[in-house]
Parts: C-alpha cells; sequence; structure tokens
C-alpha cells in the first residue's frame, strides 16, 4: 500500500469512482497529497457548486476508516503510485485511481491478457466455443479478464481456472458485494489464480450505471478483446467500443446463425474489420512476433494457415479422444489427483463424498455441518474450479 493512499481514495469518495475530473485536478499538481491540500484550502477555484460541497463533507478520516477495513479483510488497495498498478492500464484514457484488489496483481502484470466478453445468456455453440478458446489460451501462457458476470464472463472464468491458469474479475460493485450470488462463492478461487479488482469502494452495490464505468477497466488490461455473442444493444459491446478507442485489436467469433439477432453485435463488428476467430491460434499469431518470450507454444516456429488451424483442433479432438480410450488407469488418477491440489480440507471432504455419486445440497451441509448457502459457496468454487458440476434441483455431481 502506498503511503499516499488515503489521499487517493479521499479523490475517489470526493468524486466517485471513475470521474475524470479527479485526473483533471491531479494533474496541475506535484502529487496526490499537494491536490488535496489545495483543495481542502479553498486555493484550487475550477470546481462545480456540488463538488465544493462533496469535498466540504469528505473527511480524510473515512478514508483511514476503509483503510483499516480493507486490511482486516485482507483486500489489497493499489493506488495509481503503487508498484503493483497494471502497466496495461496507465495507458489508457481516465486509469483508475485506486484498485480494490484480492489476489495477487504482480502475478497478473507478469502475463499477458486477453478480455473476454459476451452475453449473460450464451447459446451452447458460445459455451463451447468460449470455453475452448479460453482454455488453449490459457495452456499458452495467457490470463483471461472478464467482468464475472453470468453467462460467456463465467465461462471464461472457468475455462481459466479448470485448466490452473490466470483469471481477472473486475466488478462492478465493491469487494464485500456478493454480486451475482451463483458466483459469490467463486471469488476465492479466482483470486487464488489470478485476482478479483474493482475500482469502487468498500460497500458499493452492484448499480447499473456501474457496469459501463468498469467496462473501460476491463477493455484496458487486455492486449486485445474477444467478443463471444452479442446482440446489437449487448453491454459487452460497450467493453468492444473502449477496446477500439484504447488502439487494441478487436476480436469476434463468428456467429453459429447469421439471422439469429443473438449475433447481431458481432456480426457488425465483423463487417467493419475485425479479426474472425476460427481457433485460438488466430489470437496467438496477432501477437507472436511481439510477446513470443511470453507465449508457450511450439505453434508459433511456422506461419498459420487456414488448413493448419483446422488441423490444430482435429489433432486436439483426436487426442482426446486416444486418452479416453487407451490412456492407463493410474495416468487418469495422477490427473485427478493433480486436479485437486490446492483444495482445502472441507472441499476435499466433498469430492470424498461425492464419489458415491450425485448429492443434494442439503445432504452436503448436513456431511459439513454448516448452512446450505456455506457449502453452496464452497460448490460454487468447486464448479468453477472444473471439479464438480450443478444438476436440477440443487444437486452436484464430480465431474
Amino acid at each position: 500500500m502506498s503511503d499516499l493512499s488515503r489521499y487517493w481514495i479521499w479523490f475517489v469518495i470526493a468524486f466517485g469512482a471513475g470521474n475524470p475530473k479527479i485526473w483533471s485536478i491531479i494533474d496541475e499538481f506535484e502529487d496526490v497529497k499537494t491536490a488535496y491540500e489545495a483543495l481542502c484550502s479553498g486555493s484550487f477555484k475550477k470546481l462545480t457548486e456540488k463538488e465544493k460541497k462533496n469535498i466540504s463533507v469528505t473527511h480524510i478520516e473515512q478514508c483511514d476508516s476503509i483503510i483499516e477495513y480493507c486490511e482486516k479483510r485482507n483486500y489489497g488497495i493499489i493506488t495509481y503510485d503503487h508498484k503493483d498498478y497494471p502497466p496495461m492500464l496507465k495507458n489508457i484514457d481516465n486509469p483508475p485511481a485506486v484498485l480494490f484488489c484480492m489476489g495477487d496483481l504482480s502475478n497478473v502484470n507478469s502475463k499477458i491478457g486477453i478480455t473476454v466478453v459476451g452475453t449473460r445468456k450464451p447459446s451452447q455453440y458460445s459455451v463451447d466455443v468460449g470455453d475452448k478458446i479460453c482454455s488453449e489460451l490459457v495452456k499458452r501462457g495467457f490470463s483471461i479478464i472478464s467482468g464475472f458476470a453470468l453467462g460467456i464472463d463465467s465461462v471464461a472464468h472457468k475455462a481459466a481456472l479448470k485448466n490452473h491458469g490466470c483469471t481477472v474479475a473486475v466488478l462492478g460493485c465493491g469487494l464485500d458485494y456478493d454480486y451475482p450470488k451463483p458466483n459469490s462463492g467463486a471469488k476465492s478461487a479466482v483470486a487464488k489464480r489470478g485476482a478479483v479488482i474493482t475500482e469502487f469502494l468498500p460497500g458499493t452495490r452492484p448499480d447499473g450505471k456501474n457496469f459501463p464505468i468498469r467496462n473501460r477497466i476491463i477493455a484496458g488490461l487486455g492486449i486485445g478483446t474477444l467478443v463471444i455473442e452479442g446482440a446489437e444493444r449487448s453491454g459487452s459491446l460497450i467493453t468492444a467500443e473502449h477496446a477500439i478507442e484504447q488502439g487494441k485489436e478487436l476480436f469476434c467469433i463468428p456467429p453459429a446463425d447469421i439471422f439469429d439477432k443473438r449475433y447481431a453485435g458481432v456480426i457488425k463488428y465483423l463487417r467493419e474489420g475485425a479479426i474472425p476467430v476460427f481457433s485460438h491460434l488466430d489470437i496467438l499469431y496477432e501477437y507472436y512476433t511481439s510477446y513470443a518470450h511470453k507465449i508457450s507454444s511450439p505453434e508459433l516456429m511456422v506461419e498459420p494457415s487456414k488448413s493448419m488451424i483446422f488441423d490444430e483442433e482435429k489433432k486436439t479432438i483426436d487426442s482426446k479422444q486416444k486418452k479416453k480410450t487407451s490412456a492407463p488407469e493410474n495416468e487418469n488418477k495422477d490427473e485427478r489427483d493433480t486436479e485437486y491440489e490446492g483444495l482445502s480440507e472441507e472441499q476435499m471432504k466433498i469430492v470424498e463424498f461425492l464419489k458415491d455419486g450425485e448429492k443434494h445440497a442439503d445432504e452436503i451441509s448436513d456431511m459439513l455441518g454448516v448452512d446450505t448457502f456455506e457449502a453452496l459457496s464452497m460448490l460454487t468454487e468447486l464448479e468453477m474450479l472444473g471439479i464438480v458440476r450443478a444438476l436440477f434441483g440443487k444437486k452436484f455431481v464430480l465431474i
């Protein structure tokens, strides 16, 4: 945490998260503390009446309380001048003054990030494609950045986690607010592999106006943005627009049906020159010249071609089928043991319990001696890790 954290937080309280006025003021001074002192003394005149009122009721002690609250909950406070502040965000217009964080941003900063967005109610085609593309990218050293929403965001995060990769969830609310409810138990899983971040103060509700504000961060963290299914007015297209404004590459998954309105948004961008993605190789080859030292992939030794892309998919499928039919039993056991590394004692109890077959959430909570909500949180985390699958009627089965 920076020595100037309290002053950065003061600006967020006084002006609001994501307000560009923060930068128009700070840029006129030597540092954030000097800017704070000028505003409190009344010597800075370029303020509206509303801003003057907000300043008069915002006290530095409030910032100290927030810092103490974050320390108790083990939340990191990453200000613009912090060594772990993401370099990618320093290059965007109106970067967040403060990031509240669960996880390790220094690990995230060492990787190449791809932003993945899409609809909250995807088709099965988009779920399958999203899982496949994100899984392959993670295996080659990319981190997956998304917004932690239901739908494509969850598909992207889950693909990263089940392949033991890094993922970043950017929230439109405070870290301590459980939203969306079905994903509340997965925050710790994401934080273990990457980070959960937000520019919104603890206690901030997930109001609708917050999400367009946070989308510039989602786009900013990635070197490019992949859109997987989006209607003409899909919120994911706001992130796509930010990516374009930031000079990033925009990738789109071709639609399953060109007449289906659920894909109207991606069709628009494909017409305007977005890069169509038929395989993870379409993304890999866009960056291999600049980032070959960070991409772990033998595929980069040769130039891409359309036939090669489809050959790669065929080889992957053939390889999986071969493993299923000929892999020795002990080899499969080793893979399963690796899958369970890092699980808590309670999570391992759930795994052992589910080896007998599907179980209801109430049975699992009784076995653990915890309430159903806590059991469901653990099960959600295991689901995001690709270890269990939720069935109809709050039943779960081991994958």
